[in-house]
């Protein structure tokens, strides 16, 4: 398989697991609902009845979710204590940043940026919309990585947001919250006697009926949300990768990114396990082959840094080199380029990627 195709495949894969998630959240969502209102004495098991009742409060339920998702980037900055950055504060890095961008072609209407105190190496990405994305970068990415690989984690971030990745992992999480909601709502209902309160002589069958799936629905619906969560992120972080080391045509310097990051030992000070999705690098990641730690790393929200350095390898064949020593970094100075000291990275042949499918594609 050529490497056009296997991009292609990838891309087409990311699109269908979104379709695929998003359909299987509301559906669990409707099922929820559905067992809910029989517990509440509604007539759910009359045809009509049951899809209008079913309707309506998957409708309202989509709705919050919509209106938590539309707050979900600020909470996400804020929670990581995210100051928004002016370009006169960071010249450097903007002018990084806009070659990014330009290669992009989103110069002038781009994230912005945003800055976590922080000393591990880390970024992540957020917004509904382009108009209102953000990109958020630490301060340990900024002394760890010298200025190529620092351009190929920005790249990666914009891309999410090129992608239309964000949104789709926003939309996903909320929709696995409102799973554990409506979970824990069921619980606390039978729990109470919910069930002896509204039921009569005419409808304990239907009652018990109702009980014995709400049973199952609270068993299974806090690990449906959990594989919602984390499964919609992992294709989507080799898809950020491949699309990044496209429009830089530099695979090798998202590839020494990588490896530099997951030989730094330093992990996040703060972080919100609600947001670890959204993170370059999982702030906490699973390390070690015992058995544990590989059934573990199935519910994880990234795929493993190992799985990514060889998925880019695979995509950019003979492009790029596994076990190149990696450049020394020396921290900048104030005020002065922050890619004056690096040196640049090994000549390589242009992507044989055709430019990207047009940014707004569905």
């Amino acid at each position: 398989m050529s490497d056009r195709a296997t991009y292609d495949a990838l891309i087409r894969h990311n699109r269908r697991a979104s379709r695929l998630l998003i359909a299987g959240s509301v559906t669990v969502v409707a099922v929820i609902v559905w067992v809910a209102a029989g517990l509440f004495g509604l007539p759910v098991l009359d045809p009509a009845a049951g899809v209008a009742i079913t309707a309506i409060g998957t409708a309202i339920g989509l709705a919050l979710v919509f209106a938590a998702s539309s707050a979900g980037p600020k909470v996400a900055l804020k929670a990581v204590n995210a100051k928004k950055l002016a370009r006169e504060d960071a010249p450097d890095l903007y002018r990084l940043y806009d070659e990014v961008c330009v290669a992009a072609g989103v110069l002038g209407r781009a994230p912005e940026l945003y800055l976590v105190v922080d000393p591990a190496p880390n970024a992540f990405a957020t917004g509904m919309r382009r108009d209102n994305a953000a990109i958020a970068v630490t301060t340990g990415l900024i002394d760890t990585l010298p200025r190529y690989e620092l351009r190929a984690v920005l790249a990666h971030e914009l891309a999410h947001v090129l992608n239309d990745d964000v949104r789709t992992v926003t939309l996903a999480v909320a929709t696995a919250g409102l799973v554990a909601l409506l979970a824990d709502i069921l619980v606390r209902y039978m729990w109470l006697g919910g069930r002896q309160r509204s039921s009569n002589n005419n409808n304990n069958a239907a009652q018990l009926l109702f009980v014995a799936i709400g049973l199952l629905a609270v068993i299974i619906a806090p690990l449906v949300a959990r594989l919602i969560r984390y499964a919609v992120a992992r294709q989507r972080e080799y898809l950020a990768d491949a699309t990044a080391a496209e429009l830089l045509r530099d695979p090798q310097s998202m590839v020494n990114a990588l490896r530099r990051i997951d030989e730094n030992p330093t992990v996040l000070m703060k972080f919100d396990v609600a947001t670890a999705h959204l993170w370059f690098e999982e702030p906490n990641a699973i390390d070690g082959e015992a058995k544990a730690a590989k059934f573990a790393r199935r519910f994880a929200t990234h795929p493993s840094i190992r799985q990514r350095i060889e998925r880019l390898a695979t995509l950019n064949a003979g492009m790029v080199s596994l076990d190149q020593p990696l450049a020394p970094h020396q921290p900048k100075q104030a005020n002065t380029d922050p890619g004056d000291d690096d040196p640049p990275p090994p000549p390589s042949p242009f992507s044989p990627f055709d430019p990207l499918f047009p940014r707004g594609s569905s």
